[in-house]
Order: structure tokens, then sequence, then C-alpha cells
């Protein structure tokens, strides 16, 4: 079971290092069952909370894999936005109830980068997290990986350190926890990973990315627990194959009174929307969205007689797509719509 946070669940449209380390596991005729409550992949929600950032849109997890692959064996534990210091709490459960006998562990991240844990909090709810796991199965083995660097963050200017200092302890807190039963092992992918080269927005996998992962997962599996040899056959490609994503369709902006709904057709791999919006009537010019929207439309406050202007392009990590055309509503008027089909400005 493949227990894990975004980096292992994918975006729609990814492959994933899991589809990779299946198709591994395949080549070397090698009888492995993955296992787990999840089949998909993470999906972009129709709509958010009207008190979004504060809260958030439920996610979606059975987004479909990159189009033309076969990943039958699907099935995992991995979450967008997983933390550790929540799978510590439902992983016997989740042992128990699908019959794992390893365990992939992926998690670590977003504990670290949302201030969730630090260094120390964060090894003692991996302890936890091994504990709860030989509850449901005293011969459970574990291979869990150390924390990918992401690229450098102006709001997170000391992540890189605490990352560090995590990773520095991992391999000693491993090894006291490991016995004859139950082994437990590191899979050193910060080493692997290059946040540059392997990723398409500086933290998760693009396809070269994803070849590291599922490389380093299998030679570290193939090495702790002796199944014969098999270490990853596939040889890691020298260059990404991205995901080229389309512009949405059009969009649509409804007025309600005090509000306007402004929506969009769903991207395929789309990992959120710039934004773009004007009050006409103020003067204004065009503004974007400080983050990528992570839906399918938003609600906006308005003012009533204003003319507003509004504008979306699809986003995939560093990648934008062109604009729509734009679509114009008058504030304040009950159910009034106009639609922006697709182009520039």
């Amino acid at each position: 079971m493949i227990v894990g946070d975004s980096i292992s669940h994918g975006l729609e449209g990814d492959y994933t290092w899991r589809y990779r380390l299946s198709r591994n596991f395949g080549k070397h005729g090698f009888p492995v069952r993955f296992v787990g409550p999840e089949t998909g992949t993470s999906v972009l929600p129709a709509s958010r909370p009207g008190d979004c950032p504060a809260r958030t849109a439920d996610p979606v997890h059975n987004g479909r894999y990159r189009p033309g692959i076969d990943f039958g064996d699907s099935r995992h534990y991995a979450r967008w936005g997983r933390l550790l210091h929540e799978a510590k709490d439902n992983i016997r459960d989740a042992v128990a109830a699908h019959g794992a006998g390893h365990l992939m562990v992926e998690l670590g991240f977003n504990d670290l980068a949302w201030g969730v844990s630090d260094p120390g909090r964060l090894t003692a709810d991996l302890v936890t997290f091994v504990r709860r796991a030989r509850d449901a199965n005293p011969d459970v083995q574990f291979l869990v990986a150390n924390v990918v660097h992401r690229t450098p963050l102006d709001s997170s200017p000391g992540l890189a350190d605490i990352i560090t200092a995590y990773n520095e302890g991992l391999p000693s807190t491993l090894a006291a926890m490991s016995t004859a039963r139950s082994a437990v092992a590191l899979v050193d992918l910060d080493s692997a990973y290059d946040p540059g080269s392997d990723t398409y927005d500086g933290l998760h996998p693009n396809s070269v990315g994803e070849f590291k992962i599922a490389k380093a997962f299998a030679d570290s599996f193939s090495s702790a627990f002796g199944h014969g040899r098999i270490d990853f056959l596939d040889p890691v490609p020298r260059t990404a194959d991205p995901l080229a994503i389309s512009p949405p369709a059009g969009i649509t902006a409804t007025s309600h009174g005090s509000s306007i709904s402004v929506s969009w057709p769903h991207v395929f791999g789309a990992s959120g929307y710039w934004f773009y919006w004007r009050d006409v009537t103020a003067g204004q010019g065009f503004q974007r969205s400080p983050l990528p929207i992570l839906a399918d439309s938003l609600e906006l406050p308005a003012e009533r007689g204003h003319i507003y202007e509004f504008m979306v392009s699809g986003a995939r990590g560093h990648q934008e797509t062109p604009v729509t055309r734009v679509a114009v509503v008058l504030g304040g008027q009950p159910a009034l719509s106009l639609a922006g089909g697709q182009g520039g400005r």
C-alpha cells in the first residue's frame, strides 16, 4: 500500500510514479498487488466554499491518468494535501481493512511546509504511525522516504533547513524502529530528486520525476527485502513528457444582486486557473489573481450598477494557456448573465 500526499496521489493527467512502479514489477514478473481505498488522481473541484481560503473544497480523488495508459492495478492510499500528522491516526484501520503487507510511505512535506510540525514532532508522528500500523499487522514491512526539497519559496525562507534537519535524523529513527519481524527501511528520495528539473511546479513530479521516485522505491525494495533482483528496469528519460493543457472553452458571469458567480468548463489536467478581472465603472485595468483559483468557478462581491469584465486561463504548474474572451456583467442585476468564449483579450 502506497501511503502518501500529492507527490504520490498525482494530478489528473499524470502517469504517476505509482504507475511506473507497477510496470516495473510487471516487467520482472513479480507478484505484487497494490491495495488501498483510492484508485485515481486528484481533480480540481467544480466550486469552492464562500469562506475560502479559511475553508477549502472537498478534494476529488478519482481523477483520470494520462490518456492512453492502462493502469488497472491503481489502488493506493495517497491524498493531495495529506499530513503524516493525520495519517498516523487512520493507518491502523487502513492496514487492517486492505491487508497491506508492505507500506511505501511518502509523507511529511506538508507537515513541515505548513508549519503543522517541526522535525521533532514529525519524527514522533512517524514513530506513532509505525506502531499503529503494526497493531493491525505485526509483520508489516516499511519503506519510508525522506522529505524532498522544493524550489525556494519567498514565503518560507527557512523551509529548506527544516527539511534538511528532519532528513538528517531520519536514518537513526528508522534503524531504531526496525525489527527482524517488521523491517523499517529508508528510501533516500531527496538525493534522487531535483526540484528544478524533475517537477512541473517546483515540487510535484513531471514524467522524469515520476521515473526517479519509482526507481528509488523499487531499488530500495529490492535491497531491503531481498525479493530477488527487482531493480528498476526502465531507463530514466532525459527530458520530461509534459501534458499540454487546453484553454478553458469559455467563461460565464452571472449577477446575483450583491455578488457575481463566475464559472468556466473544466480543463483536463489543470492544477488551477489564473483569473483576470476589472471594474470598468471604476476605471480599473485588468488584475490577475495573486494565486491560481483551485476550482472551476468562484463567487465575487459586486457593486450595484458597476460593469465588470472577467477572463480566465488554465494553469498546470508554470504552464499557462491563453485567456478566454471577456465576459461582461452588470452588478446588482438579479440573474443577469453574459458569457465569453475562447480567444485572447
